[in-house]
């Protein structure tokens, strides 16, 4: 967890250290940051601890890029003018939490549930012995926070407009269907009737649809009355000849998904050998989908027992006899299976594979 602790007043100068130095005692990677006037001789050479020589709206604008969340000192009305030209989608802004310089409250602002604020605003509150104040419905009333039941677990939201819509069942305690296509670790969100129809419903899946034997999926989706959750699961392992356009990979990896019925959001990463660690068109598509691109040794690939679909002339040239399809198995890890083999074309041949969801949220 990277955070931004940022003050204005002398007397919020104390909080801000107290807040980094706690956070670091904590394991989180926090920097504070103190208006240069304000900035003491004690302070320097602290760990974490800079003087502040920009204004709030730029050093807002710099820390969007980076950290997870934003704790301001002072008035929220600062917070909220500094951060308002960053904001984009809940899903992705930072968390943000402000905090009165006479640390009496910690008010989770932006961001409350999936960003973290809420917690966030908790974790302040007791560094500082503040007070937390959460004012998210779901949180004041005790029901189930749907996107931070999917958060805590990795999974992506499909629809943001049927999130909304499964959120205010839960608060009306309206009946949610819950449907998954693997065995839950835990038990499902409190709330939920399991494999039952209710007025709004949660499938969790990779599937892009349900096939024929789902009947009551089927008519969930054509009533447009299901949220999917999708697991990160899928490794595409990717070979391809030295140059090729990161636009005809993305093209053919989209083209085997779609073939396949599986969802873009559960990409869990890229994989290839490590020859191609550098190789511009994979790097340019993991950077577009926001997932990590992971490499092998051919002595590693050469170590995957499962069947591949072998060629002389790549084990020649690299090592192993077969890249794509051995490179998903890696990724994947102990228990994947492939989904999709070997697909050729254009100087780009794709596999992919899937792992095991255990429930886990993967760093």
């Amino acid at each position: 967890m990277r955070l931004a602790v940022i003050c204005f007043t002398r007397g919020g100068a104390g909080w801000c250290r107290k807040l980094v130095e706690g956070f670091r005692e904590l394991g989180a990677e926090c920097e504070g940051y103190v208006p240069v006037r304000f900035f003491s001789g004690g302070m320097a050479g602290l760990p974490g601890l800079y003087p502040l020589e920009e204004p709030a709206g730029e050093w807002t604008g710099r820390q969007f890029k980076r950290a997870d969340g934003l704790v301001y000192i002072g008035a929220a009305g600062i917070a909220v003018r500094a951060a308002a030209p960053f904001l984009r989608d809940k899903m992705t802004d930072p968390a943000i939490v402000v905090m009165d310089e006479a640390g009496r409250h910690a008010v989770s602002l932006l961001s409350g549930h999936v960003g973290g604020a809420n917690r966030l605003a908790r974790m302040v509150a007791a560094i500082c012995g503040a007070e937390p104040v959460i004012t998210t419905a779901t949180d004041v009333r005790g029901k189930t926070a749907i996107d931070v039941w999917a958060a805590e677990r990795g999974l992506a939201v499909g629809d943001r407009k049927q999130l909304r819509q499964v959120a205010a069942a839960f608060l009306e305690d309206r009946p949610v269907g819950f449907f998954s296509d693997f065995p839950l670790p835990d038990p499902e969100p409190e709330g939920c009737i399991r494999e039952k129809e209710g007025e709004r419903n949660v499938w969790l899946t990779i599937r892009t649809s349900p096939g024929p034997e789902d009947g009551v999926l089927c008519r969930l989706v054509r009533e447009g009355r299901i949220l999917k959750l999708i697991p990160p699961l899928l490794t595409l392992g990717i070979g391809c000849r030295k140059g090729v356009p990161g636009e005809r990979i993305r093209q053919m990896a989209e083209g085997i998904l779609t073939q396949a019925g599986l969802e873009r959001l559960a990409v869990a990463r890229l994989a290839s050998i490590d020859r191609k660690k550098g190789e511009e068109g994979i790097c340019e598509l993991a950077r577009e989908w926001k997932v990590p691109f992971v490499t092998y040794p051919a002595e590693e690939l050469e170590q995957i027992t499962k069947p591949v679909a072998e060629s002389a002339f790549v084990r020649q040239v690299t090592g192993t006899g077969n890249v794509c399809e051995r490179a998903a198995l890696a990724g994947a890890g102990e228990g994947g299976r492939l989904l999709v083999g070997k697909q050729a074309g254009a100087g780009v041949t794709v596999a992919v594979a899937s792992g095991i969801w255990d429930g886990r949220k993967r760093g």
